[in-house]
């Protein structure tokens, strides 16, 4: 079930599957994606009985694309101001990539409302060098136009042995991801700029599962290993033979990392 819901002075889309009753899980997706990510997942998930929530982040999917700049900390207010809206309380909480960042955020903004969050292929700081990638990036952008732009970001972020054995998939990624509002996707490459939730880790106090891809170009296993020691009690899987795309490419290692993750941390209904 799809429903637009007004929350943080935006419409945001949001699929919400699963029973009513279940304890609810909010699944925040990645960069230049919208809830069709977590396809997967939310069938795992809702086959276990949980309410699953999957917004499309500002600037994506069917979810409103404002022209004012876009922030992580913006990302956070509109995860909890659609919480709200929908009178959920308390919940688990899963991101990957520039989700998982936001799950950082969020935990730092409202760690009490969170039962439990899996982090997944992200780093959760910026710096100057990494900034400067990134506007040499966009710039190229504009040169190469959205479609060429598109084949050069699916080159990076799936791993060449799944874009081998699965090219119908990745063909329809390229299309879908050149036919993005570019200017939004422009907004939220530049989100992340000037960050910094180590601290916020550092501070955290509830149930944290890491999760690494061992050929992830973006985010290695050492910088979730460092992630990892620094909240008390956290843990670290690490998806092997995948890249950038861990809950797609290799969908059942990633699964079976977050339903044992949820089970073992014991989530309430909220």
């Amino acid at each position: 079930m799809a429903e637009t819901i007004i929350a943080s002075g935006i419409a945001q889309h949001v699929a919400i599957e699963g029973p009513a009753a279940g304890p609810a899980l909010l699944l925040v997706h990645g960069l230049g994606w919208d809830h069709t990510l977590w396809a997967g997942q939310i069938e795992t998930l809702v086959a276990r009985g949980w309410r699953v929530i999957a917004p499309d982040l500002r600037g994506m999917g069917a979810s409103d694309k404002p022209g004012s700049p876009y922030s992580i900390d913006l990302y956070a207010d509109d995860m909890l101001a659609l919480m709200d809206a929908l009178g959920v309380r308390r919940f688990a909480l899963a991101g990957f990539s520039l989700g998982g960042i936001i799950a950082a955020a969020m935990i730092g903004k409202a760690a009490a409302r969170i039962e439990a969050a899996l982090i997944a292929c992200c780093g959760v700081h910026s710096t100057a060098e990494g900034e400067a990638v990134t506007e040499a990036m966009l710039a190229r952008a504009v040169e190469l136009g959205p479609l060429a732009f598109a084949r050069e970001q699916a080159a990076a972020i799936w791993h060449p042995d799944f874009a081998a054995a699965h090219p119908d998939a990745v063909e329809r990624f390229i299309v879908w991801r050149a036919a993005m509002d570019q200017a939004a996707l422009t907004r939220a490459f530049r989100s992340g700029y000037g960050i910094d939730y180590r601290p916020v880790l550092d501070a955290a106090r509830l149930p944290v599962r890491f999760v690494a891809a061992d050929r992830d170009p973006f985010a290695s296993v050492a910088t979730l290993e460092d992630l990892k020691r620094r909240v008390p009690g956290a843990d670290l899987v690490v998806i092997e033979r995948s890249g950038h795309m861990a809950p797609i490419e290799q969908r059942p290692a990633f699964d079976a990392a977050l339903v044992d993750f949820l089970d073992r941390a014991a989530v309430r209904k909220g």
